[in-house]
């Protein structure tokens, strides 16, 4: 538990040196404005776009970043001859990655409410917010392992939007009928969206469910069967082994 502190940490200071923390909030505050903006109608259709934004998009971005820098630092060869084990080193990103998830879900309740009188599921929201957390912070990690530098991490990360969330937004959009779209729960960015949404309006009880247990599952997978057994490869390769 001590060393998974001092990783916590570290990941923060981290964030802190390279300003990517600055860069969060910059955006965080961003947001913000533009719900102010909005009516609160508009608001309660795109603040869970905003939250799927965060969780997905911000947190391979912040995790992608972290983990070139600590090429740059080579974080990973000191690691390597410490007691820390990698499940401690991927729990601690995983962490980092729902606290920076989690201050944007607070700051923005405080903002939807105070500012336009909108209430929504806050536990459910929050609970939402750390399975999506989960699961693209350990996707962003895969990436990592065979991306050669960030811009390749994000143009892969581009390409799972392309062909993972493109086919949703197309079905809200009408493009795609309705009949082909009630299968799009089985990818990752519609599950993720639907129990967002489930925070701000009625959804089916077993969306929710499916939605929470399919991205847990796919978290344990991913971990399981890609993220741990492939870290030592990736930790020697990077170390130039």
């Amino acid at each position: 538990m001590a060393r998974l502190g001092i990783l916590v940490r570290g990941e923060l200071d981290r964030l802190k040196k390279y300003n990517l923390f600055t860069a969060t909030t910059v955006v965080l505050l961003l947001w913000v404005g533009m719900t102010w903006l909005l009516e609160a109608e508009e608001v309660i259709a795109f603040v869970p776009l905003i939250l799927l934004m965060d969780s997905t998009a911000m947190t391979v971005a912040l995790v992608g970043a972290t983990l070139f820098y600590e090429k740059k630092e080579h974080t990973i060869n000191s690691i390597l001859v410490t007691p820390v084990r990698e499940t401690e080193y991927i729990l601690a990103k995983i962490i980092v990655s729902i606290i920076n998830s989690l201050l944007t879900i607070i700051a923005l309740w405080a903002a939807v409410y105070f500012l336009k009188g909108v209430t929504f599921n806050f536990a459910l929201a929050t609970a939402a917010i750390i399975i999506i957390t989960v699961f693209h912070t350990l996707l962003a990690i895969w990436l990592a392992y065979f991306s050669k530098n960030f811009t390749s991490l994000l143009v892969n990360f581009m390409l799972y939007v392309i062909m993972l969330m493109l086919p949703t937004v197309l079905a809200d959009l009408g493009v795609i009928g309705e009949k082909v779209s009630r299968f799009f729960l089985i990818l990752p960015p519609d599950a993720a969206g639907t129990i967002l949404k489930a925070s701000f309006a009625t959804v089916d009880l077993w969306k929710i469910i499916f939605g929470i247990a399919y991205l847990a599952a796919l978290s344990l997978a991913l971990y399981k069967y890609i993220i741990k057994p492939r870290f030592n490869d990736y930790a020697m390769r990077e170390t130039g082994v």
